[in-house]
């Protein structure tokens, strides 16, 4: 596909063409002198954390000079050398011999230069801006490097790198008078493209599949022919044909597929489908965004400017909708405990096989995500971006980090970044399990007030934390979804804060108290089904959360970075402020009165999506990458487009995840149902 037409004029562009302009630096020092005069808002209550900050503030002062740079025209913007670039893939390779290669560069300049000093300043105002001092390019290095290997008497094959960095070196000084460095580079030659490399992981995985792909098939054998049509339990013990039935594809799909009558005491929770398959939507409309912005776009001044809507903002800005998953933890955990009470003695030995449970229904599934990425997904497709990507990205870190996702850990490894990396989310939730469980026993048998300090005392432990972490590590109040962090897939503000399990305490602590509520108020037998007040609320809640995102997109905003103060104070109440609307919900639902819930949130509908849920959420990330790595050309840059991919993602990962529910989430749920099935029998007798 041909490139846009400014695209090509502007690698022609020399540093010296152009009308007549005001020199940038002449424009910075207004501006700083402007704003000489302002001061940073602060809370008195947090004068004594600000006073180690006057040089913070001073820093955010100099850097709020430099927002008049986001307004760039297209003249002075197309100064700037193109941040990504990638000649023709296919046409390289049709040649014997030939060798594409992605080279990462850096530039710099030996002595004074305006267009450098230029790149530097725009570049440091990374709120809305990339890095334009690193910059990809993607050359057919047997055509396009042929000439200067040939006048610098090298050997394209034998002094690879020294040519390629030569040759985009040269290039890069007679167009913009700058030198580049070349700190990375991936290659792919004729010769190897469709070279398929397995190890002996790869046969692992594929046993292991082998096996799975077995036991279904013999278990709808069992399934079929079985003369026991009720398939009921009818062994004290269980038997080996009732594990194989666990693994039965129309038995399995019968459970996907079926929308039964629940308990009545769980129907308060039927909302929570609706929930759980709304979230899980916008999750992977987030995700794929990253096709986008993550980098070889055509023209990402485009998404640049994509931070000056209020709309785009807000989506920029709704990181804190996982906290609905780490609510429905809690609150489920702490309700069934106490329903399992009733008819269980369940006394502090129980604890390991809890926790066993809880891995065993997480990790089949993650593992089978996690160890596709680093096995197979490698082999299956090339391109000029799949080495960057795939081969020494997500499957190098998979490969590298496997154990970790295996034990939940992944999210407090900084280095892990590439890896199926939406199951940091995961990671956190096993932790916050662990530590619910051992809130829960420690509290089960004491009275309604212990119950509630200890509860709020870890409620503000969690408010604290994340804000403690702005505070000390001088971050931005929340993950602020900036167009390096699509770039680079990290940053401060998401591994050092967002992703990490303690920092998300407080949805969690809010669904523990939830769940001891619903459970107290189903047995008190409470309903207010003519509270007005409380269903409009409830109707409000969607509103809500929308200004309350919309607070959060107001730190997107040009200007003199926030305070200090203002952004402990967002970091820690967004996440509690989130959960306790979810709450409000499901206590209307309890009492009656939620009527939000009786007309869209119950709906039926919702049921099968929801239960897909988990598998979507594992395998999204799977086609965004392999997007990523199979492009041969930039990506436009355009909502519309950006709109058809998302959904294109959140379509196709539904219909791959029906198959991977089949095959390995739904025999692991019945597994853990048969198990405690057993155990139920033997206490009955």
């Amino acid at each position: 596909m041909p490139e846009p037409q400014h695209a090509n004029q502007l690698e022609d562009h020399t540093v010296n063409d152009g009308p007549p302009r005001i020199h940038h630096t002449q424009v910075l020092s207004r501006v700083r002198v402007r704003r000489e005069g302002n001061s940073l808002s602060t809370f008195p209550i947090l004068s004594i954390f600000l006073a180690r900050h006057q040089t913070r503030q001073a820093r955010d002062r100099w850097d709020s000079g430099l927002i008049l740079l986001s307004a760039l025209s297209e003249t002075e913007y197309e100064r700037l050398p193109r941040l990504f670039d990638l000649e023709n893939y296919e046409k390289c390779l049709e040649d014997p011999g030939g060798i594409y290669c992605v080279a990462n560069l850096e530039l710099y300049a030996d002595s004074k230069n305006e267009l450098y000093t230029l790149i530097q300043e725009y570049s440091e105002y990374t709120l809305k801006h990339y890095n334009y001092s690193k910059i990809d390019r993607g050359v057919c290095v047997t055509q396009t490097c042929k000439s200067y290997a040939k006048n610098a008497f090298l050997d394209i094959n034998r002094d690879l790198r020294q040519v390629l960095e030569g040759c985009l070196n040269e290039t890069i000084v007679n167009k913009y008078d700058l030198m580049a460095r070349m700190y990375n580079m991936n290659c792919v030659s004729e010769k190897d493209k469709d070279q398929l490399n397995l190890d002996y992981t790869d046969y692992i995985f594929l046993v292991v599949f082998i096996i799975l792909l077995v036991l279904c098939l013999v278990g709808s054998y069992c399934e079929i022919y079985s003369n026991d049509k009720n398939n009921e339990l009818s062994h004290k013990k269980v038997s080996g044909k009732e594990v194989l039935l666990c693994f039965s594809i129309p038995r399995n799909y019968k459970g996907l597929t079926t929308i039964g009558e629940s308990d009545p005491r769980v129907n308060v929770f039927k909302s929570i489908h609706a929930l759980r398959t709304i979230v899980t939507f916008f999750t992977v409309n987030a995700h794929a965004g990253f096709i986008i912005g993550n980098a070889f776009s055509t023209d990402p001044h485009s998404f640049e400017k994509a931070y000056e809507y209020v709309d785009r903002r807000i989506a920029f800005s709704g990181t804190n909708i996982v906290q609905v998953f780490f609510f429905f933890t809690g609150m489920l955990l702490t309700y069934f405990m106490q329903v399992a009470a009733e008819t269980r003695q369940v006394t502090w030995n129980v604890i390991p096989k809890i926790l066993f449970m809880r891995w065993w229904r997480l990790t089949p599934s993650a593992a089978m995500a996690v160890a596709f990425s680093a096995t197979w997904m490698r082999h299956l497709s090339s391109g000029p971006l799949w080495h960057t990507h795939i081969t020494h990205g997500s499957s190098a870190q998979c490969r590298r980090f496997f154990w970790a996702h295996v034990l939940y850990l992944n999210n407090y490894i900084p280095e892990d970044t590439f890896c199926v990396l939406q199951t940091w989310y995961i990671a956190a939730d096993m932790q916050l399990f662990i530590v619910g469980v051992l809130i829960h026993f420690a509290i089960r048998n004491r009275s309604t007030r212990f119950k509630i300090s200890t509860l709020t005392a870890l409620l503000l432990l969690g408010m604290a934390s994340p804000a403690l972490h702005v505070w000390w590590l001088e971050l931005d109040a929340f993950m602020m979804q900036k167009p390096e962090l699509y770039r680079t897939l990290s940053d401060g503000n998401s591994r050092k804060l967002h992703m990490l399990g303690h920092n998300n305490l407080s949805g969690f602590v809010i669904g523990l108290a939830a769940g001891y509520l619903v459970y107290y108020l189903q047995q008190k037998k409470l309903e207010y089904p003519n509270f007005k007040i409380g269903n409009f609320i409830c109707w409000c809640s969607i509103p809500l959360y929308i200004l309350l995102v919309y607070c959060g997109s107001l730190f997107y905003i040009d200007g003199e970075r926030p305070s200090i103060a203002l952004r402990m104070l967002y970091a820690g109440t967004n996440r509690a402020i989130v959960s306790f609307l979810v709450a409000f919900a499901i206590v209307g639902a309890t009492l009656k009165f939620n009527g939000m819930s009786k007309a869209v949130m119950e709906w039926p509908g919702w049921v099968l999506p929801s239960r897909l849920s988990y598998s979507v959420y594992l395998l999204h990330t799977v086609f965004i990458e392999l997007s990523l790595g199979i492009r041969t050309q930039l990506t436009p840059v355009s909502f519309y487009n950006t709109f058809l991919m998302a959904v294109g993602v959140f379509v196709v990962t539904h219909v791959v995840a029906v198959p991977f529910h089949l095959l390995v989430e739904a025999p692991t749920i019945k597994l853990i149902k048969l198990t405690s099935s057993e155990k139920t029998e033997k206490k009955s007798n």
